[in-house]
């Protein structure tokens, strides 16, 4: 290739988007997106992909096929499938859209770990910048950034959303309606990045059609990165891989690197960027000692409680988010941060009939102390890297997930709740259950028999689920704290909420990895600008803090201040 572009990005999620928006924006950069999954042409998106209900999660095409985790530690749990989106767009593409901020303390702790800059009060205009609120106005919301983010009214919740909202305020927790704003404890109303019918993606919302008319803007689309090309200790492109089979190098004045927080550490590690021991033990060539690439993974886990619904507690025929209501409070455990805990409140748990019939009031640990870790694959350095979360490694998340599964068994058996829902019990397998989601003709037969026969015959259709699913009643463990930590040991999943493996901080601090504007330490020409630099997961989900994050390290490369619009 002839070109050398000013600016090579790698990978198209959240992150990714933004860089290739604001970068373009001028026309004398010329700017190279680099996407391994299928474009998604202004206009001409799939259904599933558009749908304000997450279909595309249930689309194998959209996904990495070879990513899977261990949510606790190699050696005490399984290796199984994580969703990453392979697409334009990447995991914002297949998730549920949540647009949450998370806690002002939350941004704060990045600054006091050393990510200079990066305090709430510096986050701040960034938020409001890349939002357009349709229900909030002031100071602490935007109006015209690209993201449409809106809540559903109380009359629009599900019932169960009802129900536990009822059951919180009779508990003494209030309605919180702006949780983006507003971080008391509370039943909250969940904003949601989407338009009024159709979801509101970053790779939606940023690679639009005005956006790709700028002949400065190349997009390669079926095309992974493999390799960074590196000049002695300057990165000058990388090698890339077409889905044809053919490779190619693309060179450029600066690699921005937006893979995602378990693909971008890969990527630096069989770059020579990373731990020199682990890189040693990988027969690759030492380009930049970095101890903290791959460290400091994180991630919210959580635990499925669910139940059946009866037929008055099901939400009406039709599509619908994901979920619009949230449960958030404080464990108020010693040195633990503020709205730790989380609760989500979901019926409609998937698109076919049976999905259509299950609650889940889910305990979630939104402020972890546990890390994990991504490695290169000693037997395969090319592809997939390792991936553990080591979830509950550190005391105080188990205790927090008790208290969190102590809410959800307090919570069930509210009568608000009771009276809609059956007896709760424990989803242990749920990547065992994935593989009946998938969209299909058969998928749909087998759940709808599955849906009508539990109507029909309640006992005997729940002991049919149980052969596909393992399912563990809770009401044994009410009072049976030994026994409840052993299941939250084997139930213990995580969300897509990864962060933290290429964190950035200070110079002086050895597991730091970027600059607070981006730049990797130890090499030139080279950025991460995704989830993986921030120091801690927020407490929310990750969408908007990731187009928070990109915003800002690309405000610092082109010298702007913070934006409310789409620059033309």
């Amino acid at each position: 290739m002839d070109t050398v572009f000013d600016y090579l990005i790698i990978g198209a999620g959240a992150a990714g988007s933004v860089l290739a928006h604001r970068l373009s924006a001028d026309p004398r950069a010329r700017v190279a997106l680099v996407e391994a999954g299928a474009d998604l042409l202004p206009g001409r998106e799939p259904a599933d992909i558009t749908n304000i209900f997450p279909l595309s999660a249930f689309n194998h095409d959209y996904m990495w096929r070879d990513t899977r985790v261990h949510w606790r530690r190699a050696d005490n749990s399984p290796a199984v499938p994580l969703q990453q989106g392979k697409i334009m767009g990447g995991s914002t593409a297949i998730m549920g859209m949540w647009a949450l901020r998370g806690m002002p303390g939350d941004y704060d702790g990045w600054r006091d770990a050393g990510a200079r800059g990066w305090g709430w009060d510096d986050v701040l205009p960034y938020f409001v910048g890349l939002e357009h609120d349709m229900d909030f106005a002031g100071a602490m919301h935007g109006k015209t950034g690209p993201i449409p983010i809106r809540r559903e009214t109380e009359a629009q919740w599900q019932p169960l959303a009802r129900a536990v909202s009822h059951a919180s305020r009779r508990l003494g927790m209030p309605q919180i309606d702006d949780m983006n704003a507003d971080f008391r404890d509370g039943h909250c109303s969940l904003p949601i990045s989407r338009r009024a019918n159709s979801r509101a993606s970053a790779g939606l919302c940023y690679l639009d059609a005005d956006t790709r008319q700028r002949a400065n803007l190349t997009i390669f689309a079926q095309t992974e990165a493999t390799r960074l090309i590196v000049e002695g200790r300057k990165v000058t492109g990388a090698q890339l891989l077409r889905a044809d089979g053919s490779q190619m190098s693309a060179y450029a004045h600066e690699t921005i690197v937006t893979a995602g927080a378990l693909r971008t550490p890969a990527l630096l590690l069989r770059s020579g960027i990373g731990p020199a021991k682990h890189l040693a033990e990988m027969n690759l060539r030492v380009v930049a000692d970095r101890a903290g690439v791959g460290r400091n993974l994180q991630n919210h886990p959580i635990v499925f409680t669910t139940a059946l619904l009866q037929p008055d507690g099901r939400d009406a025929p039709g599509w619908r988010p994901a979920g619009s209501t949230y449960l958030r409070w404080s464990s108020a455990h010693e040195k633990c941060p503020r709205g730790d805990l989380g609760l989500y409140v979901r019926s409609y748990l998937s698109w076919h009939a049976l999905g259509r019939q299950l609650a889940s009031l889910a305990p979630v640990l939104m402020r972890p102390f546990s890390s994990g870790e991504v490695a290169l694959d000693p037997a395969k350095p090319d592809g997939a890297p390792r991936v553990a979360f080591n979830f509950l490694s550190d005391s105080r998340d188990m205790t927090r997930l008790l208290d969190g599964m102590r809410m959800a068994i307090d919570m069930f058996a509210a009568p608000e709740v009771s009276a809609m829902c059956g007896a709760p019990f424990i989803l242990e397998d749920v990547a065992g259950l994935m593989r009946y989601n998938h969209v299909s003709r058969w998928n749909a037969i087998r759940a709808r028999v599955a849906a009508t026969w539990i109507d029909t015959d309640p006992r005997g259709g729940m002991r049919t689920l149980e052969r596909f699913a393992s399912m563990r009643s809770l009401a044994a463990f009410t009072a049976d704290e030994e026994g409840l930590v052993r299941l939250i040991e084997k139930a213990v999943t995580g969300t897509g909420h990864v962060c933290g493996t290429c964190r950035m901080g200070d110079a002086a601090d050895p597991m730091a990895v970027t600059s607070p504007t981006g730049k990797v330490y130890g090499v030139d020409g080279l950025r991460v600008a995704d989830a993986s630099v921030m120091p801690s997961v927020p407490s929310g989900n990750t969408h908007i803090p990731t187009i928070m994050v990109a915003e800002k390290i690309a405000a610092a490369m082109t010298g702007r201040a913070h934006t409310t619009r789409l620059a033309g």
